[in-house]
């Protein structure tokens, strides 16, 4: 009989063992909240990871990832998409923007074709450029779904992110939903308001300035009413209306004009110049103007006179019709 309770309870003891030693099993096969977790993290891919957080160490960083000088950075690259992406930043560099941005473009394929995530700073850059550049609707949405990249490809706080925001907050007004950034995924379109910034055609521009029989004078005035000078302030104009909204705007100017020579073997002909300066302290319309008008106006015309120098303020004002 007492051998009989001694085999029940060595059964039941052994039965508990086993249960054990299952449970342990699954735990280690990947059961249980924690390896639920890792499994859901190895099905994310690489690219849902943003790069960029600071580290002191590997363990700092996700899955896939490496820390660089105290920054998370992805591991997989691709050599051939590094080595267009500083291309591309030169080109930016040299005044090519169109150049960099198509150069960026082939960047980020290359990434794509290694199966590589896109840089921070290389979707960003690529965004930044392509947004500088974006004049029709078309090129509009390629920045815009570039921005979205850049985005989703850096961490709150990254430098690389700040023209491209600047640039996205001008454009708002052009019909851009800023809310789509906050989307899970991509969105396909991204200019789906109705455009609330004026066009150019819609700014009246009236210039005065009086008559005067100075060397050049008269060639000097005859720029600043070209479409290229009204152009260059109904830009001033629409820049100043995106922050304070105020339907006219004026600016006190000086025009200043000084001849000098072509070169040191010609004394017949000298080479005017001409420079545009704002009056005040004033911020934003007038310095504008100051600034694209002068460089609207280019050199001055050439004069007979070896030195003729002048100057003559006017003023300029811009308002929506």
């Amino acid at each position: 009989m007492r051998c009989a309770h001694v085999a029940a309870a060595c059964a039941v003891a052994s039965a508990a063992l086993s249960a054990l030693v299952a449970c342990d099993g699954a735990l280690s096969a990947g059961g249980g909240p924690a390896a639920e977790a890792q499994a859901e993290e190895e099905e994310q891919t690489v690219s849902d990871v943003p790069a960029g957080a600071s580290c002191a160490g590997q363990r700092d960083c996700a899955a896939a990832q490496i820390c660089v000088a105290g920054s998370c950075r992805y591991a997989a690259t691709s050599r051939t998409g590094e080595i267009l992406a500083a291309a591309a930043s030169a080109q930016l560099e040299a005044g090519d923007v169109a150049g960099a941005v198509g150069t960026y473009a082939q960047a980020m394929e290359a990434f794509g074709e290694a199966e590589a995530p896109v840089p921070p700073e290389v979707a960003c850059g690529a965004a930044s450029a392509a947004l500088r550049v974006a004049a029709d609707p078309a090129s509009r949405e390629t920045a815009a779904s570039y921005a979205d990249r850049c985005f989703r490809s850096s961490v709150p706080g990254d430098p690389h992110r700040a023209e491209v925001q600047r640039a996205l907050a001008r454009l708002r007004f052009d019909g851009l939903d800023v809310s789509l950034f906050d989307r899970e995924s991509p969105a396909e379109r991204y200019f789906t308001k109705q455009q609330s910034r004026p066009t150019t055609d819609a700014i009246e521009i009236a210039l005065s300035i009086a008559d005067r029989d100075h060397s050049g004078y008269a060639t000097v005035s005859e720029s600043l009413r070209s479409e290229q000078a009204r152009h260059a302030i109904a830009e001033c104009f629409l820049a100043d209306w995106e922050l304070h909204h105020r339907r006219s705007s004026e600016a006190s100017l000086l025009l200043k004009f000084e001849t000098r020579m072509r070169d040191m073997g010609d004394y017949d002909v000298f080479q005017g110049t001409v420079e545009v300066s704002a009056t005040s302290d004033a911020q934003g319309f007038e310095p504008c103007v100051a600034e694209k008008l002068t460089e609207a106006l280019g050199p001055g015309p050439r004069t007979p006179y070896p030195v003729r120098a002048w100057q003559e303020p006017f003023e300029v004002a811009a308002r929506l019709q």
